[in-house]
């Protein structure tokens, strides 16, 4: 089975004039993005775009010119499939402006965008998932949890309009995970002026929104044609909240849905994705839990959780996964302690929240065994 390195190796001989940007040409950028970027390409719009393949040999020489992992779970693939890209000539010719590194511990916000210039004119703009650091893992939290949002959202926002003030051309948005989600509500949320202009969002299986509001507004049906939402087999990621049915299926190398959100490990037939017919089982459990304990959850149990989970990363004081790992000790004894401050009532309403969260997975264990799944438009009028 072939992976989105072979892809790359095999055709990046090919020039974007000759072949123009594909889905295939999506998921080799998202998953490259991990790699920071920002370390040697300026935030600043202003600045002069620089080759990306010159972006990419100072980032190497920076990283000791050895493919390393970028954190815990973002291994050293990542290094080689951006160092592969930088030798083909479909992606060096491409050029790199505005990589943005926005990070906040309070209130927790790790927004990562990047814009690319093709040489044939179109402009693509990626939007990077989670990383390594805790924050970033506290922000999906809140993705979650806050009925307000999170900060990546309107950054998205703003960065989409500066893209579309500084240059002229079709715009392609691009995005993994959160970074799918935070492309997404860029698009949706922008000017129809700066919509017009995208000729392509691609959400790779990032999570839902916290509405299904957004399956019925104008703004969603004038997108569909240029939409595609892409997720595993075996989706976990993608099933959060509450998400359309509009999602082409892609087979994963991965055993279960987390493993299968990696990107390195979608299959590819040549110059294509591997498409599948239908989830598996897993991931349409994962769906009805989530579809049941986004709509049942309450406020109070929303902001306990939120609380408690930055309590807990305040007290494991490091900053990424791979801190963490480096210094799991103390890690342990700083996330006891931080445990213990938790008052008693907050800990009874994390309780019962966690009882709430099974439930829901048993009663869709259930419900996938009758086949009784309802569609996402059947779930938005109930």
């Amino acid at each position: 089975m072939s992976s989105v390195k072979d892809y790359v190796d095999c055709y990046g001989y090919l020039s974007f004039k000759d072949k123009p940007f594909t889905k295939e040409d999506n998921v080799a950028m998202c998953m490259s993005f991990y790699m920071p970027l920002d370390k040697v390409v300026s935030p600043s719009f202003d600045e002069e775009p620089k080759p990306f393949a010159d972006a990419c040999k100072e980032l190497f020489a920076l990283r000791g010119n050895e493919h390393k992992p970028v954190g815990l779970v973002l291994v050293k693939g990542i290094s080689e499939l951006l160092m592969a890209m930088a030798e083909q000539k479909r992606y060096n010719e491409m050029k790199v402006v505005a990589c943005t590194d926005n990070f906040c511990v309070k209130p927790a916000v790790q927004f990562n965008a990047c814009t690319f210039l093709l040489p044939d004119g179109n402009i693509v703009v990626l939007f990077r998932g989670t990383d390594d650091t805790l924050t970033g893992w506290k922000e999906d939290l809140d993705m979650l949890a806050s009925k307000e949002g999170i900060p990546s959202e309107h950054l998205s926002v703003e960065y989409l309009k500066e893209v579309a003030n500084h240059f002229d051309g079709n715009i392609i948005v691009c995005g993994h995970s959160k970074g799918g989600y935070v492309a997404n509500y860029a698009v949706m949320n922008s000017d129809k002026e700066i919509r017009d202009r995208v000729i392509a969002l691609y959400n790779n299986d990032g999570p839902g929104f916290a509405s299904y509001d957004f399956l019925n507004s104008d703004v969603y049906k004038e997108l569909l044609p240029k939409y595609h939402h892409l997720i595993p087999q075996s989706s976990f990621i993608g099933m959060m909240l509450l998400h359309d049915d509009d999602y082409t299926i892609i087979k994963s190398k991965g055993l279960i849905g987390p493993l299968q959100h990696d990107l390195l490990t979608w299959v590819f037939d040549g110059d294509k994705l591997v498409e599948c017919e239908d989830t598996t089982r897993r991931s349409k459990v994962s769906d009805l839990a989530f579809y049941d304990i986004v709509s049942n959850v309450s406020q109070e149990q929303l902001e306990v959780t939120e609380q408690t989970v930055g309590t807990l990363i305040e007290g494991i004081g490091q900053r990424g996964l791979l801190d963490v790992k480096d210094h799991v000790v103390d890690s342990a004894k700083g996330a006891v302690k931080a445990w213990k401050s938790i008052d008693k009532d907050s800990k009874k309403v994390l309780g019962e929240t966690a009882k709430g969260a099974a439930k829901a997975v048993a009663d869709a264990v259930k419900a996938v065994a009758k086949n009784e799944v309802s569609t996402a438009e059947e779930r938005a009028k109930a």
